[in-house]
């Protein structure tokens, strides 16, 4: 069973998922999820909200490389991709990838949660170590 989190991951603290992850585990040719996502029919700026188009270097014969594309989506992106696959092992990727989005969304949730906590921790610690050095100066 494949984990979560090798689903998706946490990008500027925005759960994504890529074309090529979408193709692999869809049993799905690269470039045929390439071009669905291009022929989408959703605004523009949907679009460009939750599809981004990225670039890696990929070995080719003889040692060179060649810059393949392939795409990175919000959990929206994916959703509106993948509402058009259909059978029953798209239905269980379907439920996987909505399962680790909410994981991940959690966990992210979370870590913020516990971020806010130790700032505010640390506030207050500045604050008690300055009222205890007014405390000092003044009797100095």
């Amino acid at each position: 069973m494949t984990k979560p989190l090798d689903l998706v991951c946490l990008k500027d603290g925005q759960p994504v998922t890529t074309s090529l992850i979408v193709a692999e585990h869809f049993t799905k040719e690269h470039k045929d999820v390439l071009r669905a996502i291009k022929n989408l029919e959703c605004s523009h700026p949907f679009h460009e909200r939750n599809f981004a188009l990225m670039f890696q270097d990929v070995e080719i014969a003889n040692g060179a490389t060649r810059q393949s594309a392939y795409y990175e989506m919000t959990r929206d992106g994916f959703s509106f991709l993948c509402m058009g696959f259909t059978g029953k092992n798209a239905a269980i990727w379907k439920e996987n990838y909505i399962d680790a989005f909410n994981q991940l969304e959690l966990q992210a949730t979370h870590q913020t949660a516990h971020s806010e906590s130790l700032i505010h921790q640390l506030k207050d610690k500045l604050m008690t170590q300055h009222l205890r050095y007014r405390q000092v100066y003044r009797y100095l």
